[in-house]
């Protein structure tokens, strides 16, 4: 992937990273920009964002694994697959503000 793969305006980092979240995600966390989450434990995709600097989750995704918690299931996740989910969930923040 290019440098830029977990950039919030990389369209095919963002296209990976969705699949990714609809595959493992979806059925605990809301994925989409709004909605609530179908597990109310688990936090929505946008409100993930804003709990890291820079808006930015890397650091609980970059290794290929997530930082698991009680009821998470484990999964582990190729590098492509990890720089898409970073970008789509910055996608989905409300801190996101497409360039101009």
């Amino acid at each position: 992937m290019p440098a830029d793969a977990q950039r919030p305006d990389n369209a095919e980092s963002v296209a990976i990273g969705k699949r990714v979240a609809q595959q493992h995600c979806g059925g605990c966390h809301a994925i989409e920009a709004g909605g609530a989450s179908p597990n109310p434990r688990s936090p929505p995709f946008p409100l993930i964002a804003e709990r890291y600097p820079g808006g930015n989750p890397a650091p609980v995704l970059i290794d290929g694994t997530v930082v698991r918690h009680p009821g998470m299931p484990e999964f582990s996740l190729i590098e492509h697959e990890t720089d898409g989910l970073v970008a789509y969930i910055r996608r989905v923040s409300r801190l996101w503000k497409p360039a101009s």
